[in-house]
């Protein structure tokens, strides 16, 4: 799976959401009860991506801006900038750390002993104009 994870990371464009979670699920109500457990990694700029970890749906984010300057990159953060993410975020430009937190928070978590209980999803980004035909 962190093999997986890591070449779905590859070449993919700024704004790309990868999802996963359990197989399935699709109930996105506020009321479900009990843990679903996710993860989020959204591509920013230069190669930089953002893991999102949580015990509920993680939604998707608006970012207003997708440059990483000024983030610190390799350190868990717990503050309350996202509300559905309950078990902390990094930023890295390493596919390998993040493919080896996925593999062992669904693991550790949840209990996955297969890839056949998890579900994924690939979001894109949007251009907001075709491609020119030149």
């Amino acid at each position: 799976m962190a093999a997986w994870l890591v070449e779905s990371f590859a070449d993919k464009p700024v704004g790309f959401i990868l999802e996963m979670g359990p197989s399935g699920y699709i109930d996105y109500d506020d009321d479900h009860e009990g843990e679903v457990v996710c993860a989020q990694v959204q591509m920013l700029a230069d190669g930089v991506m953002m893991l999102r970890r949580s015990r509920c749906v993680l939604g998707h984010l608006l970012i207003a801006d997708y440059s990483s300057d000024t983030l610190p990159l390799n350190r868990w953060l717990y503050n309350d900038n996202f509300d559905d993410c309950t078990d902390g975020y990094l930023f890295s430009r390493d596919p390998e750390l993040l493919a080896d937190i996925c593999v062992t928070w669904f693991r550790d978590n949840w209990g996955t002993e297969s890839t056949d209980a998890l579900g994924c999803e690939y979001r894109f980004p949007d251009d907001l104009l075709p491609p020119d035909d030149d």
